[in-house]
């Protein structure tokens, strides 16, 4: 699949997949606060900018998301993101424990919203989820 990518940082990766018009985000390690509200934002901008209501989020290679990016997530960001098209997201998961618990946690505030959101073990996998939806 063709890709485009629009952000790519130490942190993280970001990059809209045109053929299925979903925005992929690939967390790399940990990010401080600062960098992972950058890079969420980025994503919501370029979700805005093409119309998508789709996020990919590989977190194969992310640690642990910290209490304040996940609070920041809960209270702030998935409200704005819902408000301007966000509905779905496919996560594919990462062996960390401690990234799998925080993922858990943001998991609960995505559901009180209504956005649909699925674990998956690989991209293929994913992607085959978010054409479908």
């Amino acid at each position: 699949m063709s890709t485009h990518t629009t952000y790519n940082k130490k942190h993280c990766a970001i990059q809209h997949l045109p053929k299925i018009n979903a925005i992929q985000i690939e967390w790399k390690g940990f990010s401080i606060a600062k960098d992972f509200q950058e890079a969420c934002n980025f994503a919501l901008d370029l979700m805005t900018k093409n119309k998508s209501s789709k996020l990919l989020v590989d977190n194969r290679n992310s640690k642990v998301v910290s209490q304040e990016n996940q609070e920041w997530l809960a209270n702030e960001w998935y409200e704005k993101a819902y408000k301007n098209g966000y509905r779905a997201t496919a996560v594919i998961v990462s062996d960390n424990i401690l990234n799998q618990m925080s993922i858990k946690n943001i998991e609960e505030k995505k559901s009180m919203l209504g956005l649909q959101s699925r674990h998956f073990s690989n991209t293929n996998e994913a992607i085959s989820w978010l054409k479908s939806i």
